[in-house]
């Protein structure tokens, strides 16, 4: 089993994602999340890659496609214009049923692990990670970057979030 694990948008280049109030760049906290990620499924013996791309997606969907992995786990932190927007979602694409049944487990563990909000998993078929991949793909929204009670938990908590997603990949695996 190998798992590509992308931390969404980048850190040298001009797509940082979301700001928190406070200035957490969502770039940041995805890479953090994701490392810790790696470490949880190293620890049951499952072989996992960060690649976080530095100029475009197109370069994260390239490597995918390139190393034939056996899921693709994409992980952002969400936004909204409100400061009230809250909660945790996974997304898949709509014709994968396997994407369907990972993003169930891996929200299943994010709402039991943070208490945050259960947003749910949610069909998308316009990301470009989601459709584009050869592979089981999912996409995290670990919570509200632009709501200030998630943004100190994706600042200070990021272990609850990466636990979580870990533990969500390990029950898809069985």
């Amino acid at each position: 089993m190998k798992i590509l694990i992308n931390p969404g948008h980048s850190i040298e280049g001009l797509d940082h994602g979301a700001i928190g109030k406070s200035g957490l760049w969502e770039a940041k906290v995805n890479a953090n999340i994701a490392q810790l990620v790696k470490c949880y499924l190293c620890r049951k013996g499952i072989d996992s890659v960060i690649f976080q791309q530095k100029k475009s997606l197109t370069e994260v969907i390239k490597y995918e496609n390139a190393n034939n992995f056996d899921l693709a786990v994409s992980i952002h932190c969400n936004a909204a214009t409100s400061t009230q927007a809250n909660g945790v979602e996974t997304l898949y694409y709509p014709s994968s049923q396997k994407s369907k049944k990972l993003a169930g487990y891996i929200q299943e563990e994010l709402v039991a692990s943070t208490k945050l909000r259960d947003r749910g998993i949610k069909k998308r078929s316009d990301l470009g990670f989601l459709e584009q991949t050869k592979t089981i793909a999912v996409l995290v929204e670990c919570a509200f970057i632009s709501n200030a009670r998630e943004e100190q938990m994706l600042k200070n908590d990021e272990d609850l979030f990466a636990k979580a997603i870990a533990e969500g990949i390990i029950k898809y695996i069985g």
